[in-house]
């Protein structure tokens, strides 16, 4: 390994000197003009730029992983590249499988489409299964839902808790 691979500090002009420059090494950040270091906490240290430095180095690497990924590609030979594009296309093809196996059994389980994603399953049978779970603890809850909203059987009606209507209000939360 060479010596401007693990020296941070060396200018860009010395590194150049010594190798050629490494997509993977870390990339010195330059400070901004004129930025004021205030400490944020007792201990003295500014987290907000020190955030603002490790963003930096992180758009930075990004980019350079980026390049290296490219010089990687232009490596590797043309099946290799088939391949690959191959396997991404089929990875696609299945999830999009998956996707709509949940949407159908969804709609005959008489589901919303808004809940298909929650569907659990490799299968189509395991998918049903889980759909009528769902579908049960939907109804539970919608159920449960009209019960609440009922309104009082004895609206309109009157009530031996007296003739007006603060009385029968009191009576109410005396239940």
């Amino acid at each position: 390994m060479s010596e401007s691979s693990t020296d941070t500090t060396a200018t860009p002009t010395e590194a150049e000197s010594v190798s050629p420059v490494d997509p993977l090494a870390p990339q010195p950040v330059p400070e901004p003009e004129g930025a004021e270091v205030e400490a944020q906490e007792s201990d003295g240290i500014d987290w907000k730029a020190k955030s603002r430095e490790w963003e930096k180095r992180a758009k930075a690497n990004a980019s350079a992983a980026k390049k290296l990924e490219e010089i990687e590609d232009a490596k590797k030979s043309e099946v290799e590249r088939a391949t690959g594009k191959q396997q991404r296309a089929e990875k696609e093809r299945d999830e999009a499988v998956a996707k709509l196996l949940r949407y159908e059994v969804a709609t005959s389980a008489g589901l919303p489409l808004s809940v298909a994603h929650r569907l659990q399953g490799s299968t189509k049978d395991e998918l049903e299964a889980d759909a009528r779970e769902l579908s049960k603890l939907l109804a539970d809850k919608k159920e449960a839902q009209r019960k609440e909203s009922l309104t009082d059987p004895t609206a309109g009606r009157s009530s031996g808790a007296g003739s007006s209507t603060a009385d029968q209000f009191a009576a109410m939360f005396k239940r």
